[in-house]
């Protein structure tokens, strides 16, 4: 189960991307790849990353384990911004900002800190 949860997070990660750079080069379809991958990604295949490395205990540590929740957050707030875009919702900008917010204020320091201190672990 954990090897198809980890192979369908990779498989919709693809497709999200492949749906970016076919909205890049205006090619059809791009709209659809893009909120399928990011939506099952999102939604459904992280969360369930999450709660794998969250049941073999390798978040073990609180600073790891928010870096997590914030990931994922984010990734869901994100994915409610691309629904609002896909609906012309007004709120859309708002919340793409909230989700970006949360990223650059919460998950990259915590990510950045938790490396430093696994480099000096390595030591």
């Amino acid at each position: 189960m954990k090897k198809i949860v980890f192979i369908s997070a990779w498989l919709f990660s693809l497709i999200f991307v492949v749906g970016f750079l076919f909205n890049t080069l205006k090619f059809p379809y791009s709209y659809i790849l893009l909120y399928l991958g990011g939506t099952v990604a999102g939604l459904i295949c992280y969360p369930l990353v999450f709660f794998y490395k969250w049941r073999e205990h390798k978040l073990n540590e609180n600073r790891l384990l928010f870096q997590w929740i914030f990931g994922q957050s984010a990734i869901v707030i994100f994915v409610i911004s691309t629904w609002l875009r896909f609906t012309n919702g007004f709120s859309a900008n708002i919340v793409l900002g909230v989700s970006f917010s949360i990223m650059a204020f919460a998950f990259f320091p915590l990510l950045f800190y938790n490396m430093y201190k696994q480099s000096l672990e390595e030591l």
